[in-house]
C-alpha cells in the first residue's frame, strides 16, 4: 500500500470520527438541556436562551448528519471516478501495446471475445465522458458536504454559546 493512500485512510477516519463526535456532542447536551426543561410562561429571557440552546443544537445534529449523508454519497461517487480511470488507464495501455504491435490480448468479459481497435477507442471515449460526468457529480455532493459542515459548526458554536449564557445569567 502506498504511503499516500495509508494517509488518506488515516484522514478519512480521523474526518469520520471528528464528525460522529460533534453530533454525539450536540445530541448529549440537547438531551442535558431536556431533561431538566420546564417551560415557564411567560416566557422569560434565560427561558428565551435556553430553548435557543435546544434549537441550535438540534439543528447542529441534523444539519450534522445531513453532511454525513453527503459526505458519504460523494464518496461513493468517487470510487466510481476511480474505477473509471483504472479502466480508462487499461484501455489505453491495450491500445497502444496493440499499435505498438504487440501481443496484447484484452477480452471483454460481457461476451468472452476480443476486442477490435475501434471497440477500444469507443470504450475510452464513453469512459472519459462518464467519468468527467461523475466527477462533476462528485464535485457537487462533496462541495455541498462542506456547505453543511460549516453550518453544523455555526450552530454548535450558538447552541455552546446559548448554553452557556443561560447558565451564568441565572
Amino acid at each position: 500500500m502506498s504511503a499516500s493512500l495509508s494517509v488518506f485512510e488515516k484522514e478519512h477516519a480521523a474526518r469520520e470520527k471528528y464528525i460522529y463526535f460533534v453530533c454525539g456532542l450536540a445530541g448529549a447536551l440537547v438531551a442535558y438541556i431536556v431533561k431538566d426543561y420546564f417551560p415557564v410562561r411567560p416566557i422569560d429571557f434565560i427561558g428565551e436562551l435556553t430553548m435557543s440552546a435546544m434549537i441550535s443544537l438540534t439543528l447542529c445534529l441534523a444539519f450534522g448528519m445531513v453532511h454525513i449523508q453527503f459526505f458519504i454519497k460523494g464518496t461513493s461517487i468517487n470510487k466510481d471516478v476511480l474505477v473509471a480511470d483504472e479502466e480508462l488507464k487499461n484501455f489505453v495501455n491495450t491500445l497502444v501495446a496493440r499499435k505498438a504491435g504487440q501481443c496484447n490480448l484484452s477480452v471483454n468479459t460481457k461476451t468472452g471475445k476480443e476486442y477490435t481497435t475501434e471497440e477500444i477507442e469507443a470504450s475510452i471515449v464513453n469512459l472519459k465522458a462518464s467519468r468527467d460526468i461523475d466527477f462533476n457529480r462528485m464535485t457537487k455532493w462533496f462541495w455541498w458536504s462542506t456547505v453543511w459542515f460549516i453550518v453544523c459548526h455555526i450552530f454548535l458554536v450558538f447552541g455552546f454559546f446559548f448554553l452557556i449564557y443561560s447558565k451564568f445569567t441565572a
